[in-house]
């Protein structure tokens, strides 16, 4: 059964910084390669996270080559944990020009009835942290467009120090049965081969994102390392993300 993530802990809004470059060893040889999208200038990419009495939203921002690529997510609070309300990516020039938009005022509906415990892929690495990680594997479904949704499992593999931080390191990867019924004597021999994401998120509270590895969306899209850099209080003034909203 998925899990709902819960409302995010005292202390989780905020806006954090990451540095952001292609992913080394890529895992897929796709025709969208991360080193020649990204911005080279040493631009960071922020997410910005707000919490009212029954929202709250994510909004990421992440610096191109040629343009920028923004994403806000939408949650209400309810009192089981954080149920996506609406989704909404922009893909900008460096002019600023719109390329792309893409816009989920309502991604539950009657139209479409997803399951409980459905969200963005590319918002999963910066809110799966308030799990409870360090206690089981968990899954949820990860909402990549309205016909693409696949359940995926988290789990932690460990601890580490990353700088002053100990972090919980957990992975993350897609359940194959969802499109291929391979039981469970080939489920565990192909698990090695999935395709993974690796985060690292601090262990005491609030639980930030730390670091993350793996493909910017679904298997095969471009696969970016983003490490924290630095983190900002909402009142900072100091702070670069305040445009990070879309």
């Amino acid at each position: 059964m998925a899990m709902l993530i819960p409302r995010p802990p005292p202390g989780a809004a905020g806006c954090t910084e990451y540095e952001i470059r292609a992913r080394e060893r890529r895992s897929f040889h796709t025709v969208l390669d991360a080193s020649l999208l990204l911005d080279r200038l040493g631009r960071r990419s922020v997410a910005r996270i707000d919490v009212t009495a029954d929202e709250v939203t994510l909004a990421l921002d992440h610096p191109l080559a040629r343009g920028r690529i923004r994403e806000e997510v939408r949650l209400a609070i309810a009192a089981d944990g954080l149920r996506t309300r609406a989704f909404r990516r922009e893909a900008l020039s460096a002019s600023e020009r719109m390329m792309r938009r893409e816009d989920v005022p309502q991604l539950h509906s009657e139209l479409l009835p997803l399951p409980d415990g459905t969200y963005p892929e590319v918002a999963l690495p910066f809110l799966a942290g308030w799990l409870a990680l360090a206690r089981q594997r968990v899954s949820l479904f990860a909402w990549i467009n309205d016909r693409f949704v696949a359940r995926m499992y988290l789990e932690a593999t460990g601890t580490k120090r990353l700088g002053e931080r100990k972090a919980l390191e957990v992975v993350m990867y897609p359940d194959l049965n969802d499109w291929v019924q391979l039981g469970p004597v080939l489920t565990r021999l192909a698990r090695p081969f999935l395709p993974k994401y690796r985060m690292a998120y601090e262990l005491a509270p609030p639980h930030r994102l730390l670091r993350f590895e793996g493909p910017y969306g679904p298997p095969g899209a471009p696969e970016i390392v983003l490490e924290f850099a630095r983190h900002f209080a909402m009142a900072d003034e100091e702070s670069p993300a305040a445009s990070a909203r879309v």
